[in-house]
Order: C-alpha cells, then sequence, then structure tokens
C-alpha cells in the first residue's frame, strides 16, 4: 500500500510503495492553487518582509500542532489566544498536522476536530496572514477535504491569526464538490482552471450603478441630517432642564422630555466567554435567506 513522506525543507510530497521505492512527487495543494489563480498574489512583497511572516507562520504552526497533538503548552500569545477561542466555541481539537493525498495531490491538513455543543465535525487551517482571503481558504479547505474521502466535515474554520493579541475563528463556505474535481481534472490533463463568471448586460451594469450610486447618496444625506438632529436634540433637552418643561405642544409638532434612567442587559460576550456552554443552550438558530453585498468601487 503506497503512502507519502513530506520534505518540509523542499516542501515536496513523495509517493512511495511499501518498500520504500519512489512512485511519483505530487502536486501540493497550496502549488496547485497558485498555479491556477487561486491563491494570494504575494509576488509584489519584498522578500524580507515574506521571510518574516513566513517565520513567524512556522512557529506558530508548531506550537499549535504540540498543543493539539501533545498536550504541550508554548510560550506565545497567539496559542493563549486559540486556548480561549477554543473554550468560547467549545472545539474539541482531534488531531494536527496531518498529510491527505491522492495519486497526484498532497496536502497537510492543520487541524481536524468538532465544534460546538452538538459536536459538529470541522476541518480548519491557521491562518498568520493580516488580511484573511477567505475565497482562497474555501478552495484549500474543500481541496483537503476532498483528499479525506470518506470523512464529512459540517464546518470549514479559518482560524486566524492577524496579530500576536488576536484569534478570530471564522466559518468559511466550502467550494462544491464538482467544482473541485473540475479542478483536479484540468490540472491532469494540462488545462487551466477557469472560475465560472456571470456576464452582466451593459443595461443591467448601468442599473446598478445608478441605484448604487443614489442610495449612497441618500444614506449620506441621511447621516447629515441625523447628525443635524441629534444636535438639535441635545440643544432642546439642554433648555427643557433648564426651565423644568416636560412638554411642547404646538400647531406643528409634539416634544416629550424623557427623563434619564437606567437599562438592564445581557452580557452576551460575556456569556459565552465565562458560561459557553449555558450560552449554547439558549442560542437560537434562524434560517437567513441568501443576500447580495454590493460595492461600488471608486474608479
Amino acid at each position: 500500500m503506497s503512502k507519502v513522506i513530506f520534505n518540509k525543507k523542499k516542501h515536496i510530497y513523495t509517493l512511495i510503495d511499501d518498500d520504500g521505492k519512489t512512485i511519483n512527487d505530487l502536486v501540493s495543494v497550496t502549488t496547485l492553487l497558485k498555479k491556477h489563480g487561486l491563491a494570494p498574489d504575494y509576488s509584489m512583497v519584498d522578500d524580507k518582509t515574506l521571510s518574516t511572516k513566513a517565520e513567524r507562520g512556522i512557529i506558530i504552526h508548531e506550537e499549535l500542532e504540540k498543543y493539539i497533538n501533545k498536550g504541550e503548552i508554548g510560550f506565545t500569545n497567539e496559542l493563549t489566544q486559540f486556548i480561549a477561542q477554543a473554550n468560547e466555541k467549545l472545539l474539541k481539537l482531534t488531531k494536527s498536522e496531518f498529510i491527505v493525498h491522492n495519486d497526484e495531490v498532497a496536502g497537510t491538513v492543520d487541524v481536524v476536530g468538532t465544534i460546538g455543543a452538538n459536536a459538529l465535525p470541522f476541518i480548519g487551517d491557521f491562518k498568520t496572514t493580516a488580511s484573511l482571503h477567505k475565497d482562497a481558504v474555501a478552495w484549500q479547505l474543500s481541496l483537503y477535504a476532498y483528499l479525506c474521502k470518506d470523512e464529512i466535515f459540517e464546518k470549514f474554520l479559518a482560524i486566524h491569526f492577524p496579530d500576536e493579541d488576536t484569534c478570530k475563528v471564522v466559518e468559511i463556505q466550502p467550494i462544491a464538490k464538482a467544482d473541485i474535481e473540475e479542478l483536479l481534472r484540468c490540472e491532469s490533463n494540462c488545462e487551466i482552471y477557469q472560475r465560472k463568471t456571470l456576464e452582466l448586460t451593459i443595461a443591467d451594469t448601468e442599473k446598478i450603478i445608478a441605484v448604487q450610486s443614489e442610495l449612497k447618496t441618500l444614506d449620506d444625506r441621511k447621516k447629515e441630517l441625523e447628525k443635524q438632529e441629534n444636535d438639535l436634540k441635545e440643544f432642546l433637552i439642554s433648555k427643557m432642564e433648564e426651565t423644568g418643561v416636560k412638554q411642547i405642544d404646538n400647531n406643528y409638532f409634539k416634544i416629550t422630555y424623557v427623563a434619564p434612567s437606567q437599562r438592564e442587559t445581557i452580557d452576551s460576550a460575556r456569556l459565552k466567554r465565562e458560561k459557553p456552554e449555558l450560552a449554547i443552550e439558549y442560542t437560537k438558530t434562524s434560517l437567513v435567506k441568501a443576500s447580495l453585498r454590493i460595492t461600488l468601487k471608486e474608479d
């Protein structure tokens, strides 16, 4: 039965047979994504910065691996932040840094386990970049999950460390299995994977621009008027408190003074941090319909 060995220094995965003889080198998931334009492009970043970032990433990954696989506590603040997030999100960590592969592609999964009170199986990747490139992570995790063959993951997570004081657990929307298989087919046939695109007509494009531009204008005006209203209210509150008048009622409007009061609310962030089981027990899940986020570009 064949297995894979990984040369960390050269970042090469090699498929070998039972006798230890090389069958062939495999394409790494990261190399595959870069080749097909599905990974972030860092070509404009200078070598020194890239090297510094890479060293930080290696240290954090090694600490997390030792903590998950052996229970060893390291020295970085990132590990401390990760442990806090794991407790808050009810992460049960099964294993870290293990190789998955088929006969052509291989990669190393950062972490798998379960999340939440319902113990939903998840597959995750540690990211130490300043910005989280969700699309690239989605492809990476989806390829790993595909290579895991019979294992089923209900959650795909990016564990993001943008700086030494922050750890965020971000849910990632996976890539459809058909798209993963199309990518692998393209790789096998020496083709470059082409993303699915939706071409809009000129009329549709112009309508989107017109509507969004008008909405932005109205939103800016709304914010301006809200500021004026707030300033006016502050002025009237001051005058009504000064004179003791509680109500102004004339032919044009009615203004009623509401005295200061205390309001009790539940500190949900503290509840999730200190009583995660209770927070999950009383958390309500509801379906959210599909939506769009439209952002006009400056040019």
